[in-house]
């Protein structure tokens, strides 16, 4: 590996929530918890919002944006511009109407990279302080490495390449010539990750667990397979590829919303004497946000829940919406539909990891179930999935055991510094010892004409022999993703297989493949472009040339001629 960084930290930007955590080689993991606004309550991320002035300069982010008055004329506030960074889900929202989303992807990628450059600011700000390097500089002289996940869902690497943009232009990685910022693991990587080296569970070598990490905007599953139970140095590798999908607390608070919607819809006539928003801040209060954590506790349950409203005074009373005394009451039938829908939601997810083992003759059982996230950290949830899983129990998981994770909301930082940290104290042995494609690479290439394989492609003649011709711009794929209906066995890892399927990405065994470049008698280029490309389909509908499309360009990288 390159040389050690005096200091390693790790981001986690969420859609609702961002964390931050960092190390070095002689300090265990610290979380960040002094983010401004905060004031002493130690809050271990930070809402990932912003609020803009009418003149489109920032007024607040994070916590402050609670003391700022979002309802003085000109004033926006920004949240959830994350999950729109990649276009197709921002065109898919302001094609069902949502309100307040970003006007382009452009615009998201602003409001990701202010978000992150105060992220930035805050973070260089603590670590120098608590260093001892504020006062007298340094932090440019030192070797820090950024480490950020993405999330699951993003698949496609144009969105990966943006994303590494904005963070460059957020601050990260550019200020000093040892600083480095680099895109690792996805979420649902990290997480498993976070809970093979940190759970007290006792894995043996071979064990299945899924992880389920749900969050915020989006729940992540990574069904993994112990490959080394060493203690000091465990590994694993996927079985399939990590999925995420659009499933999560925030969704918990729209429908929070909807439901006192329908009661202020069927008491018109009351809107007058409520603030306009009440329904949305009462879903973003500490009240409403305490409930959703505590919920599923059995010391916390009771039959009517009470939540002050902001704004209204102690002596409104209205039976008709629910309203005594200036707190608006709610029974636990309502709070656990909230619930009720994303935990369906998520089991449709878990019995398609599940599924997937017993379509493909897998007879093992997952042995665990790990829940993370802020979600997922519930007890309700948790509760729900393990009656579910023990009522109607699936093939490959009989005897699954539902556990927490410890530190459930940090899970996803503490896996991308605890996999770094391996691989420094071990010379580059990852935890996660092998992955699943989830996209297909390929290099352009020109190929000897054959009339049977190359109908209908663009033909060109050898320029030294004319009796020879070319097929260019063909593909010769050299990675393909994981077909959805192929198995995959990750108990080794041999070469040959890795050569023949290209599914199963082993860290640290490159792929190589050799390629002839054809020179002129005279020609004295030592350099030329190789172009790769990447594709989302099916393996066995890959294209062979750029003329049967289906695939985006990726990178155009030189390559060097070894002197003989």
């Amino acid at each position: 590996m390159a040389e050690k960084p005096d200091i390693i930290v790790s981001i986690d930007l969420g859609t609702t929530y961002t964390g931050v955590a960092w190390m070095t080689p002689k300090t265990p993991i610290q979380v960040v918890n002094d983010w401004p606004g905060s004031g002493d309550r130690g809050e271990r991320k930070v809402p990932t919002t912003l609020i803009y002035n009418g003149d489109g300069t920032l007024s607040s982010w994070g916590y402050l944006c609670d003391d700022d008055d979002e309802t003085l004329p000109g004033k926006t506030r920004r949240d959830f511009f994350k999950i729109f960074i990649d276009e197709e889900t921002l065109v898919a929202a302001q094609q069902r109407g949502f309100s307040n989303v970003p006007k382009s992807p452009r615009q998201a990628q602003m409001f990701a990279t202010e978000y992150l450059h105060q992220v930035y600011l805050h973070v260089k700000e603590t670590i120098e302080t608590q260093t001892g390097k504020r006062l007298f500089g340094g932090w440019a002289d030192l070797a820090v490495t950024f480490l950020f996940s993405v999330p699951t869902t993003w698949t496609r690497m144009e969105i990966i390449n943006i994303f590494k943009g904005i963070i460059r232009d957020a601050g990260f990685g550019v200020e000093g010539p040892r600083h480095m910022a680099q895109v690792d693991l996805t979420e649902a990587e990290a997480a498993a990750v976070a809970t093979l080296k940190t759970s007290p569970v006792a894995f043996n070598r071979g064990s299945l667990f899924l992880t389920v990490d749900a969050g915020g905007g989006t729940t992540d599953l990574a069904l993994m397979r112990v490959t080394s139970s060493d203690p000091n140095f465990p590994q694993m590798a996927q079985i399939s590829a990590v999925k995420g999908v659009g499933i999560g607390s925030t969704l918990i608070d729209r429908a929070f919303v909807r439901l006192i919607m329908e009661r202020l819809a069927r008491h018109p006539d009351m809107r007058p004497q409520l603030p306009k928003d009440f329904a949305v801040r009462l879903s973003k209060s500490h009240h409403f946000k305490i409930l959703k954590h505590k919920f599923g506790e059995r010391v916390y349950m009771q039959p009517v829940f009470k939540l002050q409203l902001e704004g209204v005074s102690h002596e409104f009373s209205h039976a008709g919406l629910g309203v005594e005394n200036g707190r608006m009451l709610f029974t636990m039938a309502e709070i656990q539909s909230l619930f009720d829908v994303q935990i369906d939601g998520i089991m449709k997810r878990i019995t398609e990891q599940l599924n997937w083992l017993s379509e493909h003759g897998h007879t093992e059982q997952v042995d665990y179930m790990i829940l993370s996230g802020g979600l997922g950290s519930s007890a309700y949830v948790r509760d729900k999935i393990q009656q579910q899983v023990i009522t109607y129990p699936h093939m490959n998981a009989m005897r699954v055991a539902v556990v927490p994770c410890h530190d459930p909301q940090l899970v996803v930082v503490r896996g991308l510094l605890l996999d770094h940290q391996q691989r420094m104290d071990t010379g580059n042995v990852p935890v996660l010892a092998a992955r699943i494609a989830r996209s297909s690479y390929g290099i352009i290439v020109r190929e000897m004409y054959s009339p049977a394989s190359h109908f209908d492609e663009d033909v060109v003649q050898d320029q030294w022999n004319p009796k020879k011709k070319w097929a260019v711009n063909q593909i010769q794929w050299i990675i393909k993703k994981v077909s959805k209906h192929h198995d995959v066995l990750v108990m080794c890892l041999p070469l040959l297989n890795l050569l023949s399927k290209g599914d199963v990405i082993d860290p640290n065994i490159p792929l190589v493949k050799s390629f002839e470049y054809r020179l002129g008698p005279d020609d004295t280029t030592r350099c030329w472009n190789a172009d790769i490309v990447v594709s989302q389909n099916e393996p066995s509908f890959l294209p062979k040339s750029l003329k049967h499309g289906a695939f985006f360009p990726l990178s155009s990288q030189a390559s060097q001629r070894n002197s003989r």
